[in-house]
């Protein structure tokens, strides 16, 4: 599962190595009567990208770094979010930037 908005130019390899790409999966739960307006929110924040849900509040999103934050600070920022009680990290990946090139179809 990836983003469908990755930008290359975004990603700066580390001293002598590839440029990595930071995907994190995160199970969000969402109080029921917030969880469209909390997925809304999700689906307009950049590096986020909605991928299910649950009648119940559960949203499945996943992040990827930013220029304006990293995974690891949106997941944080959901938990101040009105109507969020909680975000669990499920799944986390560095991949080859390169190695990802093309791969997204649109």
């Amino acid at each position: 599962m990836r983003t469908g908005r990755f930008d290359h130019a975004d990603h700066t390899a580390p001293a002598g190595g590839p440029a990595l790409v930071n995907i994190c999966g995160v199970l969000l739960h969402a109080a029921p009567k917030s969880a469209d307006a909390v997925a809304e929110r999700l689906s307009l924040t950049a590096g986020c990208e909605v991928h299910a849900r649950t009648g119940d509040g559960r949203i499945v999103v996943v992040i990827e770094d930013t220029p304006e934050a990293t995974a690891l600070d949106r997941m944080r920022q959901f938990t101040e979010w009105d109507g969020v009680a909680a975000s669990s990290l499920v799944f986390h990946q560095f991949e080859d930037a390169e190695a990802l090139e093309g791969e997204i179809d649109q």
